[in-house]
């Protein structure tokens, strides 16, 4: 069978779905929800034995994205349950002729939605983006990333029994092997986001991956959008107070070591530069920091081709400050590159994912210039003395431009580890995202996969 029988069948079989799935009670998706969410509990040991061999992340933060993932599934069901997720505007009266205006929200139809990698199941298979479309009423077809092919299989194979047995439409949940590509591993993707069918795409991934479906989508008789979140390299500005003392020195400096090396520097949410004040405290943080980041040890990544990607960088930057020894094809090294704000231009202001970070000493007055010499960010941090009245008025000068750049704005703390919480803001101006009004984690991302229609004059006991 080839791939385009396969890709034919799932956006067909999605398509007969959309009327009857679209039609569900709120409260018929919650229980669907939920029994996803029961089915992933239920296969958890085989699950992170299978990620685990295929990312050689930790089992503990693999078991952990479980949990993460099944609360993520409840906590969209009960969202739309609780109707939490409608705008509910209403104008009695207001229309010619003293007619009743409200709104109601449709699901979009079927959804294209393409698995991460470095998120095997929050943003895999059975995450964000599959939920918050099921969420929402639509049918899904979703593409498993070639990186892991058991897992993206195994995830399918247990989503498509618990949606089955909720009593869905064959063809609510779909799943497109990243292997039928008949040797273009591109191609299916492109195709998949040009079918007429789908009438929306969920993307987590590289820049290039997501300008290409957005080029595609744009391209079609009928443009559909495209939720892509793209990657950042998440600054976080250093102010003095917070590294005036011998205490905050250690503590920031370990907290920014473990957010660049966790996870082999593979999220999205990755501080990727960091500056600090170009005085003898900032200097000895970045030393500090510096020394735990290559303290670390060889790190194994997704790929061998993300660590061979890793190294080129490493070595493209070894005479501006990177050095360590040689890693095995699959590890990638972690490092850190110290410059000066003169010589913070080209790669230096691009995503680079992996273990390694660049810390730019720079004069704290610089710095909201500096933040509005950035690209859309995802996230951006400021890490300061709470107590020192100085730290708070440069905090509170560089804040409009960090709202300005960043999705989430981030207060003594470390970018890593996004909270599933209905206040969440996962998404950020482009190039970070492709919809910077959009997020890709917590409850308003059900929003993404609908639209509203104003109802005028219709009797409220006609609209089902």
């Amino acid at each position: 069978m080839t791939y385009h029988t396969t890709l034919d069948r799932a956006v067909a079989a999605a398509a007969a779905a959309a009327g009857g799935y679209g039609a569900w009670s709120a409260e018929r998706r919650r229980d669907l929800l939920h029994a996803c969410a029961d089915a992933l509990e239920a296969a958890r040991p085989e699950l992170v034995d299978l990620a685990w061999a295929e990312t050689a992340l930790t089992r503990e933060r693999l078991d952990g994205e479980i949990t993460r993932t099944t609360g993520q599934l409840r906590l969209y069901g009960d969202h739309v349950a609780a109707g939490r997720h409608l705008s509910g505007r209403t104008s009695p009266g207001a229309a010619p002729g003293g007619a009743d205006v409200y709104t109601v929200d449709v699901p979009l139809g079927p959804v294209a939605v393409f698995a991460a990698s470095n998120f095997p199941f929050a943003f895999g298979v059975p995450g964000g983006d599959t939920a918050s479309a099921l969420a929402a009423g639509c049918p899904v077809v979703v593409k498993g990333h070639p990186a892991q092919l058991r897992l993206s299989r195994r995830i399918a194979e247990v989503l498509s029994g618990a949606v089955a047995g909720a009593g869905a439409p064959e063809g609510t949940f779909g799943f497109l092997d990243a292997e039928s590509t008949d040797g273009d591993p591109n191609k299916l993707s492109i195709d998949l986001v040009r079918h007429p069918v789908i009438k929306a795409v969920g993307f987590t991934g590289s820049f290039g991956g997501g300008r290409a479906l957005m080029d595609a989508a744009a391209a079609r008789p009928e443009p559909i959008p495209v939720y892509a979140e793209m990657g950042s390299v998440n600054p976080v500005f250093v102010l003095p107070g917070a590294v005036a003392d011998e205490a905050g020195r250690e503590k920031w400096a370990t907290a920014l070591a473990t957010a660049v090396t966790g996870s082999g520097g593979q999220l999205c949410t990755k501080p990727g530069v960091v500056f600090v004040p170009e005085t003898d405290d900032g200097e000895t943080l970045a030393d500090l920091a510096a020394s735990r980041i290559g303290g670390a040890g060889p790190i194994p990544m997704l790929t061998a081709g993300m660590a061979a990607a890793h190294r080129r960088w490493s070595e493209q930057n070894q005479a501006r400050g990177a050095s360590g020894q040689e890693a095995d094809p699959r590890d990638g090294l972690p490092f850190a590159v110290r410059i000066s704000a003169k010589d913070f231009t080209g790669d230096y202001r691009e995503e680079h994912f992996g273990p390694a970070t660049v810390f730019v000493q720079a004069d704290p007055a610089d710095y909201p210039a500096l933040a509005d010499s950035l690209e859309g960010q995802l996230t951006a941090t400021i890490i300061a003395d709470d107590a020192s009245d100085a730290d708070r008025s440069a905090a509170r000068a560089l804040l409009p431009s960090l709202v300005a750049k960043a999705g989430r704005v981030v207060w003594n703390g470390v970018p890593t580890g996004v909270a599933v919480v209905e206040a969440m803001q996962h998404g950020g101006p482009w190039p970070a995202t492709s919809a910077a009004w959009s997020t890709s984690v917590g409850t308003e991302a059900i929003r993404r996969f609908t639209r509203p229609v104003a109802l005028q004059g219709v009797p409220a006991d006609l609209v089902g």
